[in-house]
């Protein structure tokens, strides 16, 4: 009975690694020409980004009077 189960695990495991041999490495290549196109597209995100901080610390302005109080 213990022999069945046994052979079941050992012809399970070579066909998982089979099918990653070197198939990774491929698309490593392609990373390169990708990297080149970021580098412009974070810098239009940063402008949008300054104008809303100045806007937050106003709500919180109101609240922070009652946080003071619990702080002390």
């Amino acid at each position: 009975q213990p022999n069945l189960p046994l052979p079941a695990q050992q012809s399970f495991q070579p066909q998982p690694i089979q099918p990653q041999p070197h198939q990774p490495l491929q698309p490593q290549p392609p990373v390169h020409p990708i990297q080149r196109l970021p580098p412009q597209p974070p810098l239009p995100p940063i402008f949008p980004m300054q104008p809303l901080p100045p806007v937050l610390p106003d709500l919180p302005l109101e609240a922070w009077p009652a946080t003071d109080k619990t702080k002390r």
